[in-house]
């Protein structure tokens, strides 16, 4: 298919979105979205900030994967390790790290966590959303755009953002370094980042052992509370092992409880990238069973198949047998990975449905990239006039062998990304969850 038949399909994807955003805010039908919440603080990691945390040091290039920033050394290891693979990762801090990172990097606020961010595009584009939130204190609040349009459960139905403000609650701040392709790690040879990226970073006791909010539950099971689709994310931010095995339980019956309610209700369970992949495997091993959908980012399809022990295949046909292969050992209905260049989903539903979920959903995160906040309707009409299909997402589209609709052999729907000048890295995969179950 051309360059120009695919933008014909994002043109209709956007159209359609539109349509489904009047109708939702009509009959105030909510999209669920949990569980974690915080308050990013997102500085651009350049060389001027680099010079300014590393100094004249270089790292070590043979040390392990970082997986905690214990200390200072260790949180500079991981991420010089980060940059030099054109990878992100989540990492948790000591508060004494913490602080003493946050001391040295200005950058903006917004709000953070999967679900929150999910929430905020929604609301932003004009789908009134359900905020499952873990804390409430007034900075909380204030970070959440369009607040009109986000709601939270209570025992007897849904209310205002606005009305739950928790002077008392202390705000959870996260530090996030994004990184352009290009720049140069701290570490011998000084080797260039291959891709841009972001790394989000966090000393965070709430999320950490989070449980799931009883107004949120109440809302999932009550049938007169009007819900389409629900997120279940966050799980990157949960702080050991033991609270992670007592926390996939409770959601695993919450999900249940949900869908003996709303027996056609899409639950959509989306990944994060965690330093020990073999938590995220388990993740996805306790939850499968109860959800409709999983999806994840390359980074993360990466890190699942290397806890298999084998190596992401190029995209095309042979990362399309890799997924295949997990979703084998993961049935579900719905498997799905996004990247900026391209969408791939196994799915069992209507492949029409799908194409264009993915489409609108690589909208909204393309335009999210260029204009570095969350879009409106407006912003992405602007993205529709100068971006074009990406042109690697075409080239994994050709060897796959899609048809003109988008969809390839048994079940797979493949949809390209667009082509943008990005001023933002964080949030990306947020954001084009949110669009996506906005049209699933």
């Amino acid at each position: 298919m051309s360059e120009a038949d695919w933008r014909r399909h994002f043109g209709e994807a956007y159209a359609l979105a539109a349509t489904r955003a009047e109708e939702a805010w009509i009959d105030q039908r909510l999209i669920a979205c949990g569980f974690t919440s915080n308050v990013d603080r997102v500085a651009a990691l350049d060389r001027a900030l680099v010079a300014r945390l590393y100094g004249e040091t270089v790292i070590a290039g043979d040390l392990p994967r970082v997986t905690r920033g214990d200390t200072v050394d260790e949180l500079l290891a991981g991420i010089a390790q980060c940059v030099a693979a054109g990878e992100g990762t989540d990492l948790p801090l000591r508060p004494e790290v913490q602080a003493w990172l946050l001391e040295r990097m200005d950058g903006r606020t917004q709000i953070g966590g999967t679900g929150a961010q999910a929430a905020a595009t929604l609301a932003t584009l004009g789908f009134p959303a359900l905020l499952h939130l873990t804390g409430r204190s007034p900075e909380q609040i204030e970070v959440l755009p369009h607040r009109e349009a986000i709601f939270v459960g209570g025992t007897h139905g849904i209310a205002p953002v606005d009305a739950v403000v928790a002077p008392d609650d202390a705000t959870m701040w996260h530090p996030v370094l994004e990184f352009d392709a290009g720049l140069r790690a701290p570490l011998p040879g000084s080797p260039a980042a291959p891709a841009p990226n972001r790394v989000l970073m966090h000393d965070d006791p709430v999320n950490a052992a989070f449980g799931i909010d009883p107004g949120f539950d109440a809302a999932l099971a009550n049938p007169g509370v009007a819900i389409g689709a629900a997120l279940v994310s966050g799980f990157s931010q949960v702080g050991d092992e033991a609270t992670r095995e007592r926390l996939l339980p409770e959601v695993a019956a919450a999900v249940r409880r949900w869908r003996a309610v709303r027996p056609e209700l899409v639950v959509h369970l989306e990944l994060g990238a965690m330093p020990d992949f073999a938590a995220v495997a388990r993740i996805v091993e306790v939850l499968h069973p109860v959800v409709t959908s999983v999806g994840m980012n390359i980074d993360e399809v990466r890190g699942l198949l290397e806890t298999r022990g084998e190596t992401m295949a190029a995209p095309g046909p042979g990362l399309v047998a890799q997924m295949r292969s997990l979703a084998a050992c993961y049935p579900m209905p719905r498997f799905s990975v996004h990247a900026r260049e391209f969408c791939l989903t196994l799915t069992e539903e209507d492949p029409a449905r799908e194409m264009k979920a993915l489409l609108f959903g690589s909208l909204v995160a393309a335009t999210r990239a260029r204009i570095g906040a969350f879009p409106a309707f407006a912003d992405l009409e602007a993205t529709l006039e100068i971006a074009e299909a990406n042109p690697d997402g075409l080239e994994v589209l050709r060897a796959l062998g899609v048809s003109p609709e988008g969809e390839g052999e048994s079940g797979l729907v493949a949809t390209p990304g667009l082509a943008v000048e990005a001023v933002a890295s964080v949030g990306l995969g947020d954001s084009f969850t949110g669009a996506m179950l906005a049209m699933l």
